[in-house]
C-alpha cells in the first residue's frame, strides 16, 4: 500500500503532478529512500509503526502522520522538479546551466543545494522527518 495515493496527494494541496502514473512512479521511490532514512518507521512489513493507526490515533499521532503524507507529496514534487528519482540520477542532473539554441544562461547554484546528503531527500523534507522525530534513533540499551 503507497503511504500516500495520488487523490490524497492532490488534497493535500500538492498540483505539480498531473499524471497519475508518473505520480505512482515518483511515490514508490518517495517511499524507498523515506524508509531508508527513517529507517522504515511506517513500513508495513516493517510493522513497527502503522500510518493508518496513527492517523486516527492521539494528537501527535495525527500530526506525525499527517506531515509524513506531506512530506512524501514534497519529495513526489522534487523528483518531478529535478527530472530524476533516484540518489545516483539526483546527483548527475546538471542544474547549474542550459542552453537553447545560440542561449546559454548559468547559476551559480547546482542541486546539491536542495538535496541533504546523498540520500535523495529534498532539504525540505529531511526538516519535515527532523521535526516529527524521524531522523534520529535512540541508542537501545536492553
Amino acid at each position: 500500500m503507497a503511504y500516500l495515493t495520488f487523490y490524497e496527494y492532490k488534497d493535500l494541496g500538492f498540483s505539480r503532478i498531473t499524471d497519475e502514473v508518473i505520480y505512482s512512479q515518483h511515490e514508490a521511490a518517495a517511499e524507498t529512500q523515506i524508509d531508508i532514512t527513517t529507517q522504515f518507521f511506517y513500513n508495513a512489513d516493517y510493522a513497527a509503526h502503522s500510518l493508518v493507526d496513527d492517523l486516527a490515533g492521539t494528537q501527535w499521532q495525527a500530526f506525525r502522520a499527517k506531515q509524513f503524507k506531506r512530506a512524501v507529496a514534497l519529495q513526489c514534487d522534487y523528483f518531478d522538479e529535478v527530472g530524476a528519482d533516484t540518489p545516483i540520477g539526483i546527483a548527475n542532473q546538471d542544474l547549474s546551466s542550459i542552453e537553447i539554441g545560440r542561449t546559454h544562461v548559468q547559476v551559480n547554484s547546482n542541486v546539491n543545494a536542495t538535496n541533504f546528503g546523498k540520500t535523495g531527500l529534498a532539504t525540505g523534507v529531511v526538516a519535515i522527518l527532523a521535526q516529527i522525530g524521524l531522523m534520529s534513533r535512540a541508542v537501545s540499551y536492553l
